[in-house]
């Protein structure tokens, strides 16, 4: 009897042992997985989305963006408009940086400046770039002008300027903060962990709304099923990066339940400046190419939306009069024989290894490309590799994402404007479009603009058009979490269950 009593007490023990993390985790501490660890933890050096999302919880900005592109007030506590080129931004009196310094005009002033800092080499530099002076007040209040209107202001800002303190900075220097930031937003850093963990801890004197969880830890899990794992056993109460074919694991646990948020638009870019893609007809026979209605039901269970243009569906602008390239590889090779390449073609592509259900869709495209006449090479780059490739004009054909924001000066501006990256393609009639759809303030006239714009790049085909994959987060039951449109882990909004 002593051996079976000591067998049950072991098997108990055992037991207790695997369900540690779901059960005895501190309930004050939540902890959410992506797919990959920060870059960094400064705001103004990163437009990686899982860096982003750390940091949106450790920093603050002027506005709160909205799911419709509007704004509610954050660090500002409420603006108005001077002119059609001028607004004046009232500043919270209440916000302090998490090491005690105030948030006020001059470090609003400070961060502004800072983002249009050459040597910063801040990513999100070209959304700002309508802004031409920031104008110091009083202690508490600012002017921000444009040399023309400039339609998504303030929504811009919201996103793309963090608050960050003046002082620490200029004592510690920019590598330092990098890894060791100080913002104003609802929780601050902890410590981090390299390769391990980042744990934030709730600011006790945050001005707005103190979030429910009085820890945050963020862990990187790179492999999607060890994702879903986490999640279903209790050791991650929410994760992003969660492929269509593995939902369901998620939907019938009976511990977790799916969450909507962005939408991922999946596209091929193309370099436009060297042969053989500086020939319109090859990028057309590209488009004409892709099966994109058989690679959303193999892949993605017909639930993506299929692009016509490069302005997802779900995005002000979008033109309603363009269809989707059909699948036609005969119209494809013969636009590959006008173009001189009745034998076909060889062409390199490049994907980030990061990218949920990559694989699969780069050997899919591939195929379609192969059958069309292009003799394809995939070359599959770790995340870092892969951005320094793209930003060194290294890639022939490339897959990447954005997300399908409800604004597009947010991301056509980026991606197509001359004045931006201006990596792959320029085009001086949709510079001159891009920047009309910015200063055209009636929202009837502007759409105008971006129907234009989404028609032309629809000949021009700077990228093969592929679909927009809506995106979710995966919740443990006992959390109340709803993802936001632009897709960024800001868990200052969850709570746990009622």
């Amino acid at each position: 009897m002593r051996k079976i009593a000591i067998f049950l007490m072991l098997a108990l023990l055992a037991g207790l042992m695997a369900a540690g993390p779901a059960t005895a985790r501190d309930a004050d501490t939540l902890i959410v997985a992506q797919e990959a660890e920060p870059v960094g933890l400064d705001l103004m050096r990163s437009s990686i989305q899982t860096t982003m999302s750390v940091c949106y919880n450790l920093h603050d900005t002027l506005f709160e963006p909205q799911d419709d592109a509007t704004v509610k007030p954050a660090i500002a506590e409420k603006w108005e408009k001077v002119d059609d080129n001028t607004w004046k931004i009232f500043i919270r009196k209440d916000a302090t940086f998490h090491n005690g310094e105030p948030v006020n005009a001059a470090a609003v002033k400070f961060s502004f400046d800072r983002v249009m800092n050459p040597a910063i080499d801040c990513p999100h530099k070209s959304k700002l770039s309508a802004f031409t002076e920031m104008i110091v007040l009083d202690d508490y209040t600012i002017t921000v002008k444009t040399e023309k209107p400039y339609a998504p202001g303030l929504y811009m800002l919201g996103y793309y300027l963090p608050i960050v303190p003046p002082k620490y900075i200029e004592s510690v220097g920019d590598d330092k903060y990098n890894a060791e930031p100080v913002g104003c937003g609802p929780y601050k850093l902890v410590k981090w962990a390299r390769g391990q963990e980042i744990v934030l801890e709730a600011y006790d004197k945050y001005y707005g709304p103190k979030p429910a969880y009085k820890n945050l830890i963020f862990k990187a899990i790179p492999e999607e099923a060890s994702r879903i794992a986490a999640l279903t056993t209790g050791e991650a109460d929410v994760i992003s990066g969660v492929p269509v074919h593995q939902r369901k694991k998620i939907e019938e646990s009976g511990k977790t339940h799916l969450t909507s948020q962005m939408g991922a638009m999946h596209y091929l870019g193309v370099n436009t400046y060297e042969p053989p893609f500086n020939d319109v007809r090859v990028r057309r026979a590209a488009n004409y190419a892709i099966n994109r209605d058989l690679i959303n039901k193999a892949l993605f269970n017909d639930k993506a939306i299929v692009c016509a243009g490069p302005i997802s569906p779900r995005t002000f602008g979008a033109s309603p009069s363009l269809k989707p390239y059909p699948f036609d590889p005969e119209k494809a090779r013969a636009l590959l024989k006008e173009a001189g390449h009745d034998k076909g073609l060889d062409v390199r592509l490049a994907y980030p290894t990061y990218m949920a259900q990559i694989q699969e869709q780069a050997e899919v495209i591939a195929s379609n490309l192969g059958e069309a006449g292009f003799r394809v090479t995939l070359e599959p780059f770790e995340r870092a590799v892969m951005w320094e490739r793209y930003k060194g004009k290294q890639h022939q054909m490339f897959i990447y994402w954005w997300d399908d924001a409800p604004e597009p000066d947010r991301y056509m501006y980026s991606l197509f404007h001359s004045d931006s990256r201006d990596y792959y393609y320029k085009n001086a009639a949709v510079d001159e479009l891009l920047d009309n759809g910015r200063a055209v303030l009636d929202p009837v006239e502007r759409a105008k603009v971006y129907n234009q714009i989404d028609e032309i790049l629809y000949e021009d085909c700077p990228w093969v058009y592929l679909y927009v994959v809506p995106e979710v987060f995966g919740v443990a039951d006992g959390v109340d979490y709803t993802g936001k449109r632009d897709g960024f882990l800001n868990m200052r909004h969850a709570r746990p269950a009622k």
